[in-house]
């Protein structure tokens, strides 16, 4: 979004302010709008290609957990990067990201950390059922059957307990390996 100083909102004022009365608000309006406008043209004077196109969608309007926008601000990510990984209507949470990890224990591992931020992204807690996961892996073909608690147990740094009857909650590491995660991802 373009942005215009002080100065130049000031002037418009007064030239808005100098018309009669009935016609101020839409002299202000239009001049706004055309100084806007003019801050987006290109200096050779073709039509300028609309805002919204040059950048993802804005995640600003969405009404993330507070803890979720504190672990982007903690690890300085960009909210953008949610949609790029999520598709977000209202209270409902949807993964369209696709994993290239190269080894099964990778994959399901960087699955858990992601699917732990898509849990966040609705309840503000950065967790995970393991079930969830389990089925989440099957379906993204990285399972390894024989060796995924394994894994897990392998990588409990990441996780605060690691228990069959609870879900796998994030520890700081865990947060931390997130956020490098994300940064790949974003790239």
């Amino acid at each position: 979004m373009a942005f215009i100083t002080t100065e130049e909102l000031l002037e418009i004022v007064r030239l808005a302010n100098s018309v009669p009365e009935e016609y101020r608000q839409k002299c202000f309006e239009l001049l706004l709008s055309r100084s806007l406008e003019s801050m987006d043209m290109p200096q050779n004077g073709r039509t300028p290609t609309p805002v919204a196109s040059k950048q993802p969608a804005r995640q600003e309007n969405l009404n993330l957990p507070i803890d979720v926008k504190a672990f982007f601000n903690q690890h300085r990510l960009d909210l953008n990067t949610i949609s790029s990984l999520f598709h977000i209507e209202g209270t409902e949470v949807r993964p369209i990201y696709t994993l290239s990890d190269t080894t099964k224990v990778k994959a399901e591992i960087n699955l858990a950390l992601l699917i732990a931020l898509e849990t966040a992204l609705r309840t503000g807690q950065f967790q995970v059922e393991i079930e969830t996961l389990r089925t989440r892996c099957q379906e993204q073909k990285c399972y390894d059957m024989a060796n995924f608690m394994r894994h897990i147990k392998n990588h409990s740094r990441l996780f605060k307990v690691i228990s069959n009857d609870q879900p796998l909650s994030l520890s700081v590491e865990g947060k931390a390996q997130l956020g490098e995660l994300l940064k790949r991802l974003g790239s």
